[in-house]
């Protein structure tokens, strides 16, 4: 613990010192805040642009700058989710659903603030969990195999009856939709075309950018054009009320110790990814809160414990990648690709032949939480006074902005259409009253959930038994049945008399 801290000091100082590396952070942290706003771009594309403008230079100025663009784009994304309601990257869809209807009350700067300060929050404890228990948690995280990742995802996609508490049919209804789509394209075991209709564009199967900014961007534009009379939001504000509230701190207390806890953990998980940590996180949330009925109508802690999540995932998927050499996420996968680019191999030996480099770095990720919450922190009042841009100037600059986002993703016009057509669905089930989350979370997670499935019954030779042998397995089943029956029994429960009743 104590050689830990003494290299981590000196990692630190040579970060705040050596004017290449805070180059590196402030420049990539900047990079990726922008790449994070933009609809459709994300942490992972962010740092597959960046990774041919950065072998030229040295190795930890590289990473540094690599990592700058991950951090900054998951502190990005939760801006339009908050302003637009178009979730920036997938982690960003469960900020939509409280940080939009709070923008919309005339409260942008609170929301965003808060969503800050919960990546700041959820980023330092991820830091502190992959500083002192990197390695440990790795081999733990090794127990979890295909079948084990199957029960988590069988969790977190149960939580869909938590997240549509006010209609849970309708929301199941959604996910099983959502997790049709995710099976759209090449198979990814045996490579055979599924639900194409014939067509080239459908072989990589849909986006989750194109399918989030139909839904959540232009389906919300439609809707809210069907009105004549638009809500007016204060035309009116001043620098003070547009500023992060530290008393929002302490009101989301609970909400961030979850969502940092749960992140990190979800995110030591290799292929489980930060989305399915948002996920948890706000679920947990809404069943520990004392006032669950205010989740989804623009509830603080409905943006706080997954914005925490999401950062402190998204430091704990760099445990399996710096310990194992086994990346965590996409946008791991892609700095992966980078270490290896750079002359370093991942795994046990990189602390003992590269210790300088590894501790450096992870000084730089610390000096970088900091850049991003001085600049973020600062550009609040900025980015959270497009609220009060008349509609009939702000719905054709986000349309500028959705049509720049997509088309950058593939260069398809193709794309482009189906966020038309996505966006009219997104209409029809606003109208509807369904809700639009479980729809994208079918999406991300059904697929890592088949993928999961069928790896389990190719290594048991089709043994069913395999997916409840382990007790990881086990205990996770139990507490998705426990998840899933407890809303049944309250019902029941609410339909028998009680003492009083029977009395009268």
């Amino acid at each position: 613990m104590t050689d830990s801290i003494a290299l981590l000091t000196s990692g630190i100082y040579a970060t705040l010192t050596t004017w290449q590396y805070m180059f590196a952070v402030i420049v990539g942290s900047l990079s990726g805040l922008i790449i994070g706003v933009l609809p459709g771009l994300g942490p992972a594309a962010g740092v597959a642009i960046m990774l041919p403008i950065v072998l030229s230079l040295d190795p930890t100025t590289a990473l540094a700058m690599l990592a700058g663009v991950y951090f900054g784009a998951m502190y990005g994304g939760a801006i339009t989710a908050i302003l637009l309601g178009i979730p920036g990257d997938a982690p960003a869809v469960m900020t939509v659903l409280d940080g939009h209807p709070l923008a919309k009350k005339g409260e942008a700067g609170r929301a965003l603030g808060i969503s800050i300060i919960a990546s700041f929050i959820g980023g330092i404890v991820g830091l502190v969990g992959l500083t002192f228990s990197a390695q440990i948690i790795a081999s733990y995280a090794l127990a979890f195999g295909p079948s084990e990742i199957t029960a988590l995802m069988v969790f977190s996609l149960s939580l869909v009856s938590l997240l549509s508490s006010d209609a849970p049919a309708k929301g199941f209804a959604v996910l099983g939709v959502g997790i049709w789509l995710g099976t759209i394209g090449l198979d990814a075991i045996i490579g055979t075309p599924r639900f194409t209709f014939g067509t080239a564009h459908m072989l990589d199967g849909l986006d989750f950018a194109v399918v989030a900014v139909g839904l959540f961007g232009v389906g919300e534009m439609l809707f809210s054009m069907r009105e004549r009379s638009l809500p007016v939001i204060r035309s009116t504000y001043s620098y003070s009320s547009m500023r992060p509230r530290l008393s929002d701190v302490y009101a989301t207390k609970k909400a961030l110790s979850l969502g940092s806890a749960i992140g990190f953990f979800i995110g030591v998980l290799p292929g489980v990814g930060a989305t399915a940590s948002t996920m948890v996180s706000y679920a947990t949330a809404k069943k520990f809160s004392s006032e669950p009925e205010k989740f989804g109508h623009g509830a603080p802690e409905g943006i706080a414990a997954p914005e925490s999540a999401n950062n402190s995932a998204a430091y704990g998927s760099m445990v399996t990648l710096f310990t194992l050499g086994i990346p965590g996420s996409a946008t791991t996968a892609v700095l992966l690709a980078g270490l290896v680019m750079l002359g370093l191999q991942p795994g046990p030996l990189l602390f003992q032949q590269h210790g300088e480099l590894v501790w450096t770095l992870f000084g730089t990720f610390y000096v970088g939480n900091v850049v991003l919450l001085i600049m973020t922190a600062a550009l609040v009042p900025l980015l959270a006074a497009a609220i009060f841009t008349p509609r009939m100037y702000l719905y054709p600059i986000v349309l500028c902005i959705i049509v720049y986002g997509v088309y950058s993703i593939n260069y398809s016009t193709f794309d482009l259409l189906m966020v038309v057509v996505f966006g009219v669905v997104g209409y029809l089930m606003k109208t509807a009253n369904f809700p639009l989350a479980p729809l994208v979370l079918g999406l991300i997670l059904g697929p890592i959930l088949e993928v999961n499935i069928r790896r389990t019954l190719v290594a048991t030779r089709g043994d069913w038994t395999a997916f409840i042998n382990s007790p990881i397995s086990f205990t996770v089943y139990a507490l998705t049945l426990l998840l899933i029956l407890t809303p049944l029994f309250k019902s029941i429960i609410g339909l028998l008399p009680n003492k009083r009743t029977i009395i009268e």
